[in-house]
């Protein structure tokens, strides 16, 4: 592991302290808690399995939606409730930065409160440290999966969506540097890493908040390419705009970049966009995806959609029905849109939709991207591909679980090895012979 900037170790204690971690939420959040735990380590801390062994409990909570908000509250109330005399619990992450007073107020038994990530932050507050952490730390994988790392590429967001409160909770976009991620990614792909996922709120926007020529999403990828040899690397989290012919050339040209383009289009009505304060319009939203499927041949997409958001009228869903049917992504997730304190939509002046006729037209998206996914999957029977082995399948009739070039690592299908000798975190070919709507079977190739 490399050593921390500026780390200066107080009270050290005697006895190594056992931590436990529950991580809740996003890729983003996730990199964030390894980063915490990572620190606890060079402190002199344990990490442990389970919360039982752990003096410390650490809960890295979500709080973007609704659900999230809840699942962090419900996690928060078990740990408190079921811990044992002299633990300590500590809570980071989304949800205590946007109601951290509030929380404090409302569950004095946690012991520690911190907002989101800042290297050191919480344990100077927790007397550990006598001053801030300046560089990112290699950090331990806390995914199970040690030959994938996300590297967050980037810190808040810019963007100005009408109904999303991570501005407000993460701040503006800042991009680190060029230099500073392939320190990171070289020493990740020197830890055993085959895939990298580059992570932040908006990816494509990577650098511009800087404007400085040479510091863009196009630059690092070069310089990743040139600097490290990772077979696998991908992006997620594009957003419509900063995405042009030379980008999408680049990862058509370039076997280790993974043709895989995860892009959050959210809605496909003129009038909702406006609403979402998307500044896209439904035309340019079309051309832009059907160029990205002329440059790069073969691309997997994926996408994000938010039904039921104010204003939305049966014509507004038929149009985006309408672009779902035309393109026809690979992957696509679908939300029902929350309200949430403190953004744009909360205060839009628009009838709302009820929550039956959202939960309707979630079913029907979900209904048609089965259909297609289906397809799509069927259509690789008797084809070969690249496929990751992630891990063993252990008491199952499979030998691994894996995935393609075109599944991303949490989010997308596997691939089910049905035939074949291999070792985690190798990428193999393989030759498709069985499909469903959300895997693959496959049998591997002779090396």
């Amino acid at each position: 592991m490399n050593s921390f900037k500026r780390f200066y170790i107080v009270n050290m204690p005697k006895l190594k302290n056992r931590i436990f971690t529950v991580h809740l939420g996003c890729s983003k959040n996730q990199v964030d808690a390894e980063c915490l735990v990572t620190e606890f380590l060079h402190q002199g801390f344990t990490a442990v399995e389970s919360a039982e062994e752990a003096d410390y409990i650490l809960i890295n909570t979500c709080g973007f939606i609704e659900p999230a908000k809840e699942e962090a509250i419900d996690t928060i109330l078990y740990h408190l409730d079921s811990r044992k005399d002299g633990q300590k619990i500590i809570v980071t992450g989304c949800l205590s930065k946007r109601y951290g007073e509030d929380l404090k107020k409302e569950l004095p038994e946690v012991d520690f409160w911190a907002g989101t990530y800042k290297p050191g932050e919480l344990l100077k507050s927790m007397g550990l440290l006598e001053e801030s952490v300046d560089s990112y730390p290699m950090r331990l994988n806390l995914s199970g999966i040690e030959h994938h790392a996300y590297l967050k590429i980037a810190e808040g967001c810019d963007r100005q969506c009408a109904y999303c409160a991570i501005p407000g909770i993460r701040g503006r976009q800042v991009s680190r540097s060029i230099a500073d991620i392939v320190k990171e990614a070289k020493a990740l792909e020197k830890s055993g890493v085959q895939e990298l996922t580059l992570i932040a709120q908006d990816t494509t926007y990577y650098g511009h908040e800087k404007n400085a020529p040479g510091s863009f999403l196009i630059d690092l990828l070069k310089a990743l390419l040139k600097e490290t040899n990772i077979p696998w690397i991908r992006t997620l989290y594009w957003y419509p705009a900063f995405i042009d012919d030379e980008l999408l050339e680049l990862i058509a040209s370039e076997k280790r970049l993974c043709k895989y383009i995860d892009l959050p289009i959210q809605h496909a009505s003129d009038k909702v966009l406006k609403s979402m304060c998307r500044r896209y319009s439904k035309d340019e939203l079309r051309k832009m995806l059907l160029n990205i499927r002329e440059k790069i041949p073969g691309v997997t997409l994926r996408t994000t959609v938010l039904v039921g958001f104010p204003g939305e009228t049966e014509e507004d869903f038929e149009d985006l029905m309408a672009l779902l049917e035309e393109i026809r992504f690979e992957h696509l997730g679908g939300f029902v849109y929350s309200p949430e304190e403190g953004t744009v939509a909360e205060k839009l002046r628009l009838p709302a939709v009820s929550e039956e006729t959202a939960r309707q037209r979630l079913s029907l998206v979900t209904e048609l991207q089965e259909e297609i996914s289906l397809e799509k999957n069927e259509a690789l029977i008797g084809k070969e591909i690249s496929v990751i082995l992630d891990e063993v399948a252990d008491e199952s009739e499979f030998h691994f679980y894996g995935r393609s070039e075109g599944n991303s690592l949490d989010v997308d299908d596997i691939v089910r090895v049905v035939e074949g000798d291999g070792s985690v975190g190798t990428i193999r070919r393989a030759l498709v012979i069985d499909a469903g709507p959300h895997e693959l079977d496959v049998k591997l190739l002779p090396e």
